[in-house]
């Protein structure tokens, strides 16, 4: 069994290096071009069921690369870690690494890391569980590509995982066993 995880395309709030987690933006032009290109990926890969965040980012996002019009369900359980104060905020203006390093105290009410990763690590056994005989392909957010990531990789609770997000419409392929 396959997972094909796909962050969603280029924002302005990316471009603009803005943290974004619940204001719901649509793609800027170069997000819906980069979506394009991964769509001549997508279209090869072999999958039965796909999962994506209710975010407007996120749909947009799959209504570019499911050309195959594979069945969607979204779950909130895939929408971006809970920004709360830091919402909108330049991402050189606070801790940045603190807020995506596991075991730090939560950050202007933010939603605490090991929530968030117990949300997607909850879904993801889900999946491994309901859809163990499927593919599936997963549109999301890069705080929670890192989730993901660390899912697989057994990745430490105490080390920072600033730098185990995905770039805008990338794809990564994880084998769950």
């Amino acid at each position: 069994m396959y997972l094909y995880v796909i962050r969603h395309g280029l924002t302005e709030w990316n471009v603009e290096k803005k943290l974004l987690s619940y204001t719901d933006i649509p793609l800027n032009e170069i997000g819906i071009k980069q979506c394009q290109e991964a769509e001549k990926l997508v279209k090869n890969l072999d999958y039965d069921i796909v999962f994506c965040s209710p975010k407007l980012r996120t749909k947009m996002t799959l209504e570019i690369i499911n050309s195959k019009n594979i069945p969607v369900i979204y779950d909130d359980r895939l929408v971006e870690r809970d920004a709360g104060d830091l919402e909108g905020i330049d991402v050189n203006s606070f801790d940045y690494e603190s807020y995506w390093t596991l075991g730090k105290d939560v950050l202007k009410n933010s939603e605490n890391i090991i929530k968030c990763q117990n949300r997607v690590y909850e879904l993801l056994d889900e999946i491994k569980n309901k859809y163990k005989d499927k593919n599936v392909l997963i549109v999301t957010h890069n705080g929670v590509c890192r989730m993901i990531y660390t899912y697989f990789n057994g990745y430490p609770r105490r080390k920072n995982i600033s730098n185990k997000g995905q770039g805008n419409a990338e794809i990564k392929i994880y084998e769950l066993k």
